[in-house]
């Protein structure tokens, strides 16, 4: 007989229930912030710390499919955010790189999500901030063995800022 548990105890609920609510903050704090999406935020602060990076980089960092990623590149490029660029040891494949309006907007959002990530601990204490980053990064290792899932630490400054991804076959290279 199964034992019955409090949906409180059942993190993978939790964590979708949470994912869901905070995507949707997200977007909402971004949507009074500035003109970009959060999809475009995520390339931006990809692209920040990887610059001229290709294509294919570029939806593994975020963590979307390869076609997703061009429509969305596409649509930043003809707003002037990013530019596309030959690559010079694939003629066949492009990089993609932030413009000086891009960049300039990528700052704002960096500041925005500043403001945004204080208020997801407020009330809590350093050590207490460093249990939860423990213990997201130890879930997403514990849970993602057969590799379906990875995950990218966006950056050391922005933690606790994880983005869980799936993908099948996919080796994260940090």
């Amino acid at each position: 007989m199964a034992i019955a548990r409090p949906v409180d105890r059942r993190l993978f609920f939790l964590f979708d229930r949470a994912h869901t609510q905070l995507l949707k903050a997200a977007d909402d704090h971004l949507s009074r912030t500035s003109q970009t999406s959060a999809a475009q935020a995520a390339v931006m602060i990809y692209l920040g710390y990887h610059d001229n990076c290709s294509l294919g980089d570029l939806a593994a960092g975020i963590g979307r499919q390869s076609p997703a990623v061009s429509g969305l590149v596409s649509r930043m490029e003809k707003a002037g955010l990013i530019a596309r660029k030959n690559n010079l040891h694939d003629r066949r494949s492009k990089n993609v790189q932030l413009t000086p309006a891009g960049w300039t907007e990528r700052e704002n959002i960096m500041n925005n999500f500043r403001d945004f990530n204080d208020k997801l601990v407020k009330n809590m204490n350093q050590s207490e901030i460093e249990a939860v980053i423990k213990f997201l990064e130890l879930s997403v290792k514990n849970g993602t063995s057969g590799g379906h899932a990875f995950a990218i630490n966006i950056s050391l400054e922005y933690r606790p800022c994880l983005i869980l991804c799936r993908h099948r076959r996919q080796k994260l290279y940090s």
